[in-house]
């Protein structure tokens, strides 16, 4: 069967799209006007502003209100070192080592509560559904920019009463070495990634421009083989990418 040739908006999203791949057009550029490409194409209108549209929703373009269309910086990646966060053990948080490393600001916001484990996060930290809880709600800053949410999960029953029973606001902050101060040794961390697109609080939160996906992480602490805390995190997908470091064990003799 012959292939069906493509919608003319799409088609139109495609030239305009390469142009933009190619740096023919570049980020601030005015895209032409919905009566420019009725006339360039020779399409109605509606074409002309699905076109704009479908490179809206890929990220490619934003629309400035009495302004027109144009194209939007794409960010330069910054390197979110997930696999060498744990190079050398933390005496603070990894996220700020991390940002002010980059030269940037490193502040962030919280909310903590005690609530009952729903049967996911039960299952994620090996308890029993309807066990407390304690979640703890971020949002990082850097430069003033939101880049990240995070909620985490830790056991009520492995922190109460100690003096890190906060994960902020204590005198330690960092899973890892407010879990050290206690006795309890994190021997691993494991992180599970996706990608989809965000929900509609993130996307406020994080100011995530349309067609942008988020990338999803889903990062556990283990002390030995008893997961300790666990966490959701977001990253906008234009802000960060996510690199590696995987050691191998030596060649036997």
């Amino acid at each position: 069967m012959a292939a069906q040739p493509k919608p003319a908006y799409q088609q139109i999203a495609d030239d305009i799209r390469q142009r933009i791949l190619d740096g023919d057009l570049q980020a601030g550029d005015k895209l032409p006007t919905e009566t420019d490409l009725m006339a360039d194409y020779g399409v109605s209108r509606i074409v002309a502003r699905n076109a704009t549209q479908v490179l809206q929703g890929e990220g490619l373009v934003e629309k400035r209100q009495g302004a027109g269309t144009f194209v939007r910086g794409q960010r330069p990646l910054r390197k979110r070192i997930s696999g060498d966060l744990y190079g050398k053990r933390p005496i603070a948080s990894p996220m700020k080592r991390q940002t002010e490393a980059e030269g940037r600001r490193s502040e962030w916001e919280w909310q903590t509560r005690v609530t009952a484990a729903t049967k996911a996060v039960a299952e994620r930290l090996g308890i029993e559904a309807g066990d407390d809880v304690v979640r703890t709600t971020y949002r990082f800053f850097a430069d003033d920019e939101p880049v990240m949410l995070s909620t985490s999960y830790e056991p009520r029953a492995l922190i109460a009463g100690t003096p890190v029973e906060q994960p902020e606001g204590g005198p330690i902050t960092g899973v890892v070495p407010r879990l050290d101060s206690i006795g309890q040794h994190i021997t691993h961390v494991t992180e599970d990634v996706n990608a989809r697109a965000p929900r509609p609080y993130e996307a406020e939160q994080l100011q995530i421009a349309p067609g942008v996906p988020v990338m999803a992480i889903t990062r556990t602490y283990y002390v030995d083989e008893r997961p300790v805390e666990s966490a959701d995190i977001i990253v906008a997908a234009d802000r960060y990418t996510l690199s590696y470091v995987i050691p191998l064990p030596p060649l036997e003799s």
